[in-house]
C-alpha cells in the first residue's frame, strides 16, 4: 500500500516525524515572529506546533536555548520524549528538570542543554536564587497556558524574561483560555502575548482534519433509597442553618444551598468578629455551623453524584481527621448529632444490601455494550473523586472482557496512596499496549498528558469548569470517530455543573473573537494594556529597588521559595540563597532571623502548638529575632477567642522577647526583610549566616557552632581557627597575637574575642 503521507520538511526537524498540516504549519509560522496566545482544541497538536515554532528559532538563534514549562512532572516527562523524537538535536541536548532534581544539579544541567522542559515552580525557584538567567532564551513555551493568572509561577516567569532575555519570543498553549473576555486579556497580559490564534474544529483550515464525535447526555434518576439519605442531610442542613439566620445572616433555604453562599457568609462573620474586643458567643455558634454546612453540602454532593461506597470512604476520612485532631468543633459537632448516626446508619445498610448508585448499572451497561461492539476499544472514565474511582474500578472488574487500571495523581490523601510518576508511565503504556482496556481517571488524566486516543469516554460526573470539560472531551475524535457519553444526575449538583458549563461554552467563541479582534485593532506593545497611572506605579516601584552594588543578600528556607514573598524579593534584587533552616524562615545576619507567618497560619500554629516553640528556638539561636505576621485581619481567622490571640501576642512581644511586625501582603513583607536586611549588612557590615539553636550534628560541627558565636567569626573563620590551635580549650587560652596566627583572623577579631574571654558577665556573684 502507497504511504502518501506529507511531511515536514524544515531545518531542526527529523526527517518523516511531524506529518504536514497546513494550519500548524501556519500557525507556527506566525508564532515563530510575534509572540502568540494559540487556543486549539484538544488533539488538534498544540505541542507539534510548539515544536515547529523551537526549530524555527534554533535555526534563527542557533546558540539560544529553548524553554518548555509544563504544570506537571508526568507532562515534562511526556514533552521532552517527543521533542527528542522531533527535534534534530542530541537526545541529551533535550532535558526535562523538576523539583525532584537537586538546585546544584538543575544548574549543571541547564548550562549543558540546549532545549529545557521545566515545571514552572522549579524554574521559579532557580530564577529566584538567580542559578541562571533566561537572557539565552530565545523561546518560552507555556503548556496549559490558562494557567497564568495570580500567583502562579507562569506569570513571574514570564515578568523575569521580559527584563533577562535578549531574544525573546514567548508561546503559549491552550484549549480553553477561558469563556471571557476580560480574562482571556489577563492571561495574555500576564504572560506577554499581544497575538492570539484561535482554531476550533469549524476553522477553515482545520474541517479536513477533524473526525466525528457522538455526543449523549445520559440522565440518571436517582432511587428512593438514595433520596432518603438526601432527605435526612438536607434536615441537618436546617439544623445549622437556622441559628445563623437568627444572627442575621443570609442563607438561602437547604436544596439552594451552595458552598459559595457559605463561603460568603463566613466571610462576613469573621469580619464581624474581627470588629469585636470580646465577641458573642453567638458568632462562635455561627461560625461552627458554617463549618458543620460546608461538610454536609459535600455530602449532598457525593451522595448525589458518586456513590454509596464513596460517601462512606468519604465519612471514614473525616473521622480519621477527628482521631488526628486536624477537625473543628463544627466537625465534631455534626458526627456526634443523632440525624448524622441515623445517615450513617442507613447507608451501612443500604451497602450491605449491595444498593449502590444508578451510575454503577449505566456505567456497566455502557462499557459492556462498547466491548461487545469492539474488543479492542480503549475506554475512558472520568470521575472528580479517587474514592468514586475505586467504586468504579471495582464495579468493571466484573466485566470478563474489561481489563481495568485507575489512573490518580502523586500526592497521597490519608490512606490512599497516590501514583508516582514512573506509575503513571507504566499505566499509560499499558493502556496504549492493550494491557488495559479501560482506565479510570481522576483530573490528572485531564490535562495534557499523552493518553491514546479512545473510543468511548464516560464522564462519571459533570464539571463545573470548561477547562477539564473540554479536555475530558478531546480525548477521543482525533483519528477515528468517537463516542462521549455525560452523565447527569438529576436534581443533584451534576445538573447545576453541566447546564452551568453549557452556558459558559455558549459564551467562549464571542469571547475569543473579541481577544481576537482586539488584537486585530490594536496591535499593541505591552504597554498598552495599562493605563498610565499603572506604568507610573511600576516606574516608581522600579525607582525605589535597590542599587546592585548594595548587595543585599537573605538566607530563604527553602519552602519559602515558591511564595509571593520570593518573588517580591527578586523585584528587589536581593540575592536569595536558598536552604532548608532549621530555624525561621529568613535569614538576614548572623544576628537577625525571621519567622513569618500568614494570618491564617499563626492562628493555626497556635491552636496545634508549633507557635511558642518555633519562636522558642528562634530566640535561643539569633540575639535579635523578628516575628512578621502577614495578612489584613487577624481576629475572626477562625473561632478562636481573641482574648487567646491578644494574649498570645502579649506573650510573645513581653516573655519570649520577639519584636512582631506587620504587613498587609506579600509585597510589604518583603520590603521589611529588605530593609531589615539593608541595616544588618550595608548599615552594621554583619555576616550573614545561619545558627541552630539545636547542635545535633557531630562534635566537629558542635565546636564550629560554639565558635562561631562570636561576633565576626563565621563557619568558615571557626575552622580556620580550631584547624589552627586544635582545641577550644586552647583557643581560649590563647593571647591576642597566638589568635591572629589563625587565617583569617585579624587584630579586630583577635582583640573581640579576649574581650568577650575576660569580661565580667552583668550581675554575676563572682
Amino acid at each position: 500500500m502507497v504511504n502518501n503521507t506529507i511531511y515536514v520538511d524544515e531545518p531542526m526537524v527529523r526527517k518523516k516525524t511531524i506529518e504536514h498540516r497546513a494550519y500548524q504549519v501556519n500557525l507556527a509560522e506566525v508564532a515563530a515572529k510575534e509572540s502568540t496566545m494559540i487556543v486549539l482544541s484538544t488533539g488538534l497538536g498544540k505541542t507539534i506546533i510548539a515544536a515547529l515554532v523551537a526549530a524555527r528559532r534554533l535555526v534563527q538563534h542557533p546558540d539560544s536555548k529553548i524553554l518548555f514549562l509544563a504544570p506537571s512532572r508526568p507532562l515534562v516527562d511526556q514533552q521532552a520524549r517527543y521533542l527528542r523524537r522531533v527535534l534534530e538535536l542530541d537526545e541529551d541536548l533535550v532535558v526535562c528538570l523538576t523539583g525532584h532534581d537537586s538546585p546544584d544539579q538543575r544548574k549543571k544541567t541547564w548550562e549543558e542543554a540546549r532545549v529545557v522542559v521545566m515545571t514552572p515552580q522549579a524554574l521559579q525557584n532557580d530564577l529566584v536564587q538567580r542559578s541562571y538567567t533566561l537572557e539565552n532564551v530565545s523561546l518560552i513555551v507555556f503548556d496549559e497556558a490558562h494557567r497564568g493568572v495570580g500567583n502562579y509561577a507562569y506569570t513571574f516567569i514570564a515578568e523575569l524574561y521580559e527584563k533577562q532575555g535578549f531574544n525573546r519570543k514567548s508561546l503559549g498553549l491552550t484549549a480553553s483560555p477561558g469563556h471571557q473576555a476580560e480574562h482571556i486579556r489577563v492571561v495574555c497580559e500576564n504572560l506577554r502575548l499581544p497575538h492570539v490564534e484561535v482554531r476550533d474544529e469549524k476553522s477553515r483550515d482545520v474541517r479536513d482534519y477533524i473526525v466525528s464525535i457522538d455526543s449523549e447526555m445520559r440522565f440518571i434518576t436517582l432511587p428512593p433509597e438514595i433520596e432518603v439519605l438526601r432527605d435526612i442531610l438536607y434536615s441537618i442542613v436546617d439544623v445549622y442553618r437556622v441559628p445563623v439566620i437568627n444572627q442575621g445572616f443570609s442563607l438561602p433555604e437547604a436544596r439552594r444551598m451552595t458552598r459559595k453562599e457559605i463561603l460568603k457568609a463566613q466571610k462576613d462573620v469573621r469580619k464581624e468578629l474581627g470588629s469585636y474586643t470580646k465577641p458573642p458567643h453567638g458568632l462562635y455558634v455561627v461560625i461552627r455551623n458554617l463549618t458543620a454546612l460546608l461538610r454536609v453540602i459535600h455530602l449532598l454532593e457525593f451522595v448525589g453524584t458518586q456513590g454509596l461506597t464513596p460517601t462512606h470512604r468519604y465519612i471514614q476520612g473525616v473521622y480519621e481527621e477527628i482521631r488526628n485532631k486536624k477537625s473543628s468543633k463544627g466537625i465534631k459537632d455534626l458526627v456526634s448529632r443523632s440525624e448524622f448516626k441515623q445517615f450513617e446508619s442507613l447507608l451501612s445498610a443500604l451497602i450491605e444490601k449491595d444498593h449502590r448508585h444508578p451510575k454503577a448499572d449505566a456505567v456497566l451497561e455502557i462499557v459492556s455494550e462498547q466491548l461487545s461492539i469492539d474488543l479492542d476499544s480503549r475506554i475512558l472514565i472520568f470521575t472528580r473523586f479517587r474514592d468514586t474511582a475505586v467504586e468504579v474500578c471495582e464495579t468493571l472488574e466484573q466485566l470478563d472482557d474489561a481489563r481495568v487500571s485507575r489512573f490518580v495523581g502523586q500526592s497521597s490523601r490519608g490512606s490512599d496512596k497516590g501514583f508516582s510518576q514512573k506509575k503513571q508511565v507504566e499505566i499509560l503504556d499499558g493502556f496504549r499496549n492493550n494491557e488495559f482496556n479501560v482506565l479510570v481517571a481522576t483530573q490528572v488524566g485531564e490535562e495534557g498528558l499523552d493518553i491514546p486516543e479512545c473510543n468511548l469516554v464516560v464522564f462519571y460526573d459533570c464539571v463545573p469548569s470548561v477547562v477539564p470539560y473540554i479536555q475530558r472531551r478531546g480525548r477521543t475524535g482525533r483519528h477515528s470517530p468517537g463516542r462521549v457519553v455525560i452523565f447527569v444526575a438529576k436534581g443533584t449538583h451534576d445538573e447545576f455543573y453541566h447546564w452551568s458549563v453549557i452556558s459558559k461554552l455558549k459564551k467562549m467563541p464571542s469571547a475569543l473573537k473579541e481577544a481576537e479582534k482586539e488584537d486585530d485593532e490594536k496591535q499593541t506593545s505591552l504597554e498598552d494594556f495599562v493605563s498610565d497611572g499603572e506604568i507610573q506605579v511600576a516606574e516608581s516601584m522600579v525607582s525605589k529597588a535597590p542599587k546592585k552594588d548594595d548587595h543585599i543578600r537573605l538566607i530563604v528556607d527553602s519552602r519559602e521559595l515558591p511564595t509571593a514573598v520570593a518573588r517580591e524579593l527578586t523585584r528587589l534584587d536581593v540575592v536569595i540563597s536558598g536552604e532548608s533552616l532549621e530555624i525561621g524562615d529568613y535569614v538576614a545576619s548572623e544576628d537577625v532571623a525571621i519567622e513569618r507567618k500568614e494570618t491564617g497560619d499563626f492562628i493555626q500554629s497556635l491552636i496545634d502548638g508549633r507557635l511558642f516553640v518555633q519562636l522558642s528556638a528562634l530566640r535561643s539561636a539569633y540575639r535579635r529575632p523578628v516575628l512578621i505576621i502577614e495578612g489584613e485581619q487577624i481576629i475572626g481567622q477562625r473561632a478562636v477567642n481573641p482574648a487567646s490571640i491578644y494574649g498570645a501576642l502579649a506573650s510573645i512581644a513581653i516573655r519570649i522577647q520577639v519584636p512582631i511586625l506587620w504587613t498587609r501582603n506579600a509585597e510589604e513583607t518583603a520590603n521589611v526583610l529588605y530593609r531589615i536586611a539593608h541595616l544588618e549588612q550595608v548599615g552594621s557590615g554583619k555576616p550573614l549566616r545561619t545558627r541552630s539553636g539545636d547542635t545535633k550534628g557531630s562534635d566537629a560541627q558542635a565546636l564550629e557552632y560554639i565558635l562561631s558565636g562570636f561576633p565576626g567569626v563565621d563557619t568558615v573563620t571557626s575552622r580556620s581557627i580550631l584547624s589552627e590551635f586544635g582545641t577550644l580549650e586552647r583557643v581560649f587560652s590563647a593571647d591576642q597575637k597566638e589568635l591572629q596566627k589563625a587565617k583569617g583572623v585579624g587584630p579586630k577579631i583577635a582583640t573581640r574575642i579576649r574581650r568577650l574571654l575576660t569580661t565580667k558577665y552583668p550581675g554575676s556573684e563572682s
